[in-house]
């Protein structure tokens, strides 16, 4: 018999949770984490009198589940929360209620969050609270940057030429007063310099950065992430023509101050092997993996040991540079040791079979190297031993990998905003996306069993085979004699 609905209007009651699966993401994160704190957070952005706004709560959920499932426009982004239950369940909506406009989100960006680190105070409370549950240690970290494309066309680029004043690299203010009181310090001179620069004028924040394997216009985005468990642990977000090794120690200094994590130890890529990232690590109490570059002018390549435990380098006849003073280089705007020999040994240099091969310069025993060489030559030591090799595969997994998540699934693979602010907005907001799906994988993970009891229960099984072999050797037979075997229960 052909059925057919009767189209009658009932009357109902709905529990719109029962329509959410028990293992479903969105009820796993409701379980796990508490989203109260935004109330807090957000209550100086809003004023005490007039109309009630939407919930804070609502909104910040409802962006969440944009970057949880790759939601990329917030028009659809209203429409997906209009139509599937389980989100409007988790964004705090009954099935009657009318969802906000998309507008919301540019509108309180606009007025109410204009350069505010309202996102960023999001981000840092859902990582001490990692840390208050146990979930993030801090003893192995990983960082990286990555490039983001901006979201500018190709007509929009415009090239012009400016005078810039080039300077030195200012890394932490620790550093400079290390410096400072050092022997033949000076204050460096910036020197004018004329140089083109690429811009878009739809977006004036992002920077150009031509490079092998990335070239165009955007912004480099740096993150830490922990290994034990994934968690990414700070962002920061600057235009594509910034060095990842002059943010580096902001970023590891930002992190530990307002998230509460003790970092241990940090792997970086050759990128970062700097004497100034190296000596900033060790004043922030951080003990660096940094992959190392071979440069061609290595005086250790050249026959020349160090000496760390006096600070003096010696050459293969015997004879010793000692550290005189700082010597400031204008070409280049950096600072360098400069090592020499003592001058009654010089003239014996000219006479030895090796000067030729020796790294002197100017007709003169001397060598310059990193201003902050004992820590570079530290991280040296490092390089290929067991905890250096642990950590460069932790920095292929976790660091890469990472951004390989965010952007094949989070958002993250182009700017979908302008401006440096709202880039850093879309940023912090994937990581913590991502940031909510490992939390609930960690605290859903099984309690594995002990090792040694794991063993303990499979040794019988495993002596009674390896006994029964050796009878079938002791017969001389080729083939061991299965047809006694059994399964102990």
């Amino acid at each position: 018999m052909l059925g057919r609905k009767s189209g009658q209007l009932q009357m109902v009651m709905i529990d719109m949770e029962s329509f959410v699966p028990e293992k479903h993401l969105l009820r796993e994160i409701n379980r796990h984490i508490d989203f109260e704190f935004i109330y807090d957070a957000t209550a100086p952005y809003y004023s005490k009198i007039g109309r009630p706004s939407v919930d804070p709560v609502c909104m910040m959920k409802m962006l969440l589940v944009g970057y949880l499932y790759g939601v990329k426009s917030e028009r659809r982004l209203v429409e997906e929360v209009t139509l599937n239950i389980g989100y409007r369940w988790f964004c705090g909506f009954e099935l009657t209620d009318k969802i906000p406009d998309h507008s919301l989100f540019s509108q309180n960006r606009r007025r109410r969050f204009t350069d505010s680190s309202i996102f960023n105070e999001i981000f840092n409370h859902v990582v001490r609270e990692c840390v208050r549950q146990g979930i993030v240690s801090g003893e192995n970290v990983v960082s990286d940057g990555s490039f983001i494309p901006a979201n500018v066309s190709a007509s929009s680029i415009e090239e012009t030429e400016r005078v810039i004043e080039k300077s030195t690299v200012r890394y932490m203010e620790e550093l400079d007063e290390e410096l400072r009181g050092q022997p033949g310090y000076k204050e460096p001179t910036p020197t004018p310099e004329k140089k083109t620069i690429v811009k878009s004028i739809t977006d004036t924040e992002c920077g150009y950065i031509s490079q092998e394997n990335k070239k165009g216009l955007g912004y480099l985005t740096e993150m830490t992430v922990e290994t034990g468990s994934g968690i990414v642990l700070g962002v920061d977000c600057y235009p594509a023509n910034q060095r990842e090794s002059s943010i580096i120690l902001e970023h590891i200094g930002r992190i530990k101050r307002e998230t509460g994590v003790s970092i241990d130890k940090l792997g970086l890529d050759a990128g970062y092997d700097v004497g100034a990232v190296h000596r900033g690590l060790e004043i922030l109490g951080v003990t660096g993996y940094v992959s190392c570059i071979e440069f061609s002018g290595d005086v250790v390549k050249r026959g020349l040991s160090y000496h760390a435990e006096s600070d003096y380098f010696e050459c293969e006849s015997g004879k010793r540079l000692d550290f005189i003073k700082l010597v400031y280089k204008k070409s280049t705007q950096n600072y360098y040791r400069l090592y020499r020999m003592a001058k009654c040994d010089r003239k014996l240099c000219q006479s030895c079979e090796k000067w030729g091969h020796c790294a002197f310069s100017f007709g003169d025993s001397r060598i310059n190297v990193s201003a902050f060489y004992p820590s570079f030559h530290r991280n040296r030591t490092r390089y290929e031993t067991p905890a250096y090799k642990a950590m460069k595969r932790l920095r292929g997994i976790w660091a890469e990998g990472t951004f390989a998540v965010l952007k094949r699934e989070h958002n993250l693979a182009k700017a979908t905003k302008r401006g440096l602010q709202r880039v850093k907005e879309e940023c912090l907001l994937s990581a913590l996306a991502l940031n909510l799906k490992r939390i609930v994988k960690a605290l859903n993970k099984p309690q594995t069993v002990p090792e040694a009891t794991v063993f303990g229960f499979f040794l019988p099984f495993w002596s009674y085979i390896i006994r029964t072999w050796r009878q079938g050797k002791q017969s001389n037979s080729p083939f061991v004699n299965t047809s006694n075997i059994f399964y102990p229960p």
